[in-house]
């Protein structure tokens, strides 16, 4: 049993400073480290295979390498290894973890088979504020931030690729290509956390795009927290992709009620960079610049029911139906139809624009809660 012992202690060891060489950006010393520790582990654990009365160790080893064997990609031993752990008699937390391995390494083989790589730069969203207890959340104050989130990740993609903006329809051919979706971790309780990760086609290889995404992600969300619109307006030069991103960031950011922060954070290249949003939605303003004092004159707020939309021009077109029945037309700039106004579809909400003519130009456009 001593040997066994000091097997796991030094496959422990290696996965630490595994671990660590991953946090420094030395992917490369990192998956070896972790083979050496899963191959000691894996040793150990095969001795007591046939022990079945050396619990709880027997399970704690073939769990740790069940774990391990994710780690370094061998989906199909970690399977093995966590079906092997069950068949003993682990305590009740123990085989919890190990039916948990089980799913994982399933899945894991199920999108290597596809040929899928989840890549290993990660965007994670935290929140906190009333809404938000130990493990628990609101459900639409978290997954609405989400999806705004994998949609910020997509059109910033889209926009690192030099791609015109896209006003409708699916993602261009070439961001397919490179992406096969967003995956999500399991929720971390406390502020109630996730982490986004790209599915990235493995067709493509030695292609750190996703790193690059989220780092550009990070740099406007920290700018627009900071209220730096001038500069971030220089990072987005492009109307249609600075509207899209500000409108979205605003949906992200703190209502100030139920949600009183933002975390983003991520570990790429070895560097960990965490923003934390507390700027609230109110504080920020989708019009752009200092309106002309006629603009200014004409500044006009509608709230209404959004029951109707067109868009099929580059300028989209909505309607809004207030309380009294009266229709109100509203004009919708390039960058906000898809991805901000249609979201609202059949919603309550207050459009702040300039009037010209009987049409409202959208400045702004905000969900009224009922």
């Amino acid at each position: 049993m001593n040997e066994i012992l000091e097997l796991h202690d030094k496959a422990m060891e290696l996965a630490d400073q595994a671990f660590l060489a991953n946090r420094q950006g030395d992917e490369g010393y990192s998956r070896e480290l972790y083979a050496r520790a899963f191959h000691l582990e894996r040793e150990a654990a095969e001795r007591l295979r046939h022990d079945l009365l050396s619990e709880p160790t027997r399970s704690v080893l073939f769990r740790s390498a069940s774990s391990l064997a994710i780690e370094v990609g061998d989906y199909k031993m970690a399977d093995q290894l966590a079906i092997a752990g069950l068949a003993g008699k682990p305590p009740a937390d123990i085989a919890e973890e190990l039916h948990d391995l089980l799913g994982e390494a399933v899945f894991r083989r199920k999108l290597q088979e596809r040929k899928i790589d989840l890549q290993a730069a990660g965007l994670s969203l935290s929140i906190a504020g009333d809404a938000v207890g130990h493990g628990i959340t609101l459900s639409d104050v978290f997954i609405d931030r989400v999806k705004d989130l994998e949609r910020v990740l997509f059109r910033t993609a889209e926009r690192l690729l030099g791609n015109v903006f896209r006003e409708r329809g699916a993602l261009r051919r070439g961001i397919q290509s490179l992406y096969s979706g967003v995956y999500l971790t399991a929720p971390r309780a406390g502020s109630f956390e996730v982490t986004l990760r790209l599915g990235r086609q493995m067709e493509l290889p030695g292609f750190d795009f996703s790193a690059e995404v989220v780092d550009e992600v990070l740099e406007c969300f920290s700018l627009l927290s900071r209220a730096q619109e001038d500069r971030l307006k220089q990072r987005i030069p492009q109307e249609p992709y600075y509207q899209n991103f500000l409108a979205l960031a605003k949906r992200i950011a703190p209502d100030g009620e139920r949600v009183s922060l933002v975390g983003l954070s991520s570990i790429t290249r070895g560097k960990q960079v965490n923003v934390a949003i507390s700027r609230k939605q109110k504080d920020i303003s989708l019009a752009t610049g200092v309106l002309p004092p006629g603009e200014q004159a004409k500044l006009v707020s509608v709230t209404g029911r959004l029951l109707l939309a067109d868009a099929r021009r580059p300028q989209g077109r909505i309607q809004l139906v207030d309380k009294s029945g009266a229709s109100h037309p509203v004009a919708v700039p390039e960058g906000m139809m898809n991805d901000i106004v249609r979201p609202l579809w059949d919603d309550t909400v207050t459009v702040t624009g300039i009037m010209k003519g009987k049409t409202v130009h959208l400045k702004d456009i905000t969900l009224v809660e009922s």
